[in-house]
């Protein structure tokens, strides 16, 4: 049941980042999905969540002001702390099952307070208890398989390593992709939640865009 809960949580991801630009409100996470009537929520008050039922993590979450330093590494994964300093808390263990049974992850990214961008699927690809932490890798394929397809993890899809260019591309393509997350939401922000010109308030129809380039640095006069 877990394995087909995940699938139908990428999917739903999925459609809803072409409605909202891929930015979830944390209320959305916890309330929105549901699969076969029931509500699932998909992140909650620790950074590393259990649904209720679930034996493993269906997400781990970076916050804007966490007091972890997570991020990406030079080799292109996500490198992620335990939870404290036992490896043997009941979080800690879900992220060793998830790396033991190759289970797929959603990673949250926090840009402002109840804010975050989503990333999946993630795979634990290195678990190390000693320095309470392990390092993912984003398998973008293994998201389009369909909820009805009824996937084994460990049988449907072939989880091979990216090697170090194919991840270190992915990473890079990830990190813009929070990086104009966050920058489309600021000016959203900033401008009511509506078109500056037209004034149109259709979130999901607005883009925001750079005056001067990203890749300029801004000069103060």
């Amino acid at each position: 049941m877990e394995e087909e809960i995940r699938a139908a949580a990428f999917a739903w991801l999925e459609d809803q980042t072409k409605l909202n630009g891929g930015v979830f409100d944390r209320k959305e996470l916890i309330y929105s999905f549901s699969y076969h009537g029931q509500s699932i929520t998909l992140t909650g008050a620790t950074g590393i969540w259990f649904p209720k039922g679930f034996t493993i993590p269906i997400s781990i979450t970076t916050t804007s002001k966490g007091p972890y330093d997570d991020g990406f590494t030079t080799e292109g994964l996500l490198e992620y702390r335990y939870r404290g300093t036992d490896p043997d808390h009941r979080d800690n263990i879900g992220l060793t099952k998830a790396f033991e049974q190759k289970t797929p992850l959603i990673y949250f990214h926090s840009i402002k307070p109840g804010k975050y961008v989503a990333v999946w699927p993630l795979f634990i690809v290195d678990n190390d208890p000693i320095n309470l932490r392990i390092k993912a890798a984003i398998q973008p394929a293994y998201k389009y398989l369909q909820p009805e397809i009824n996937p084994s993890i460990n049988n449907a899809f072939n989880i091979r390593e990216s090697d170090l260019g194919v991840r270190k591309y992915i990473t890079a393509i990830t990190k813009q992709r929070l990086h104009q997350s966050a920058f489309r939401e600021f000016v959203l922000d900033a401008y009511s939640r509506q078109c500056t010109m037209c004034k149109l308030q259709h979130v999901e129809l607005l883009d925001a865009a750079h005056i001067i380039p990203d890749s300029e640095k801004m000069v103060s006069l």
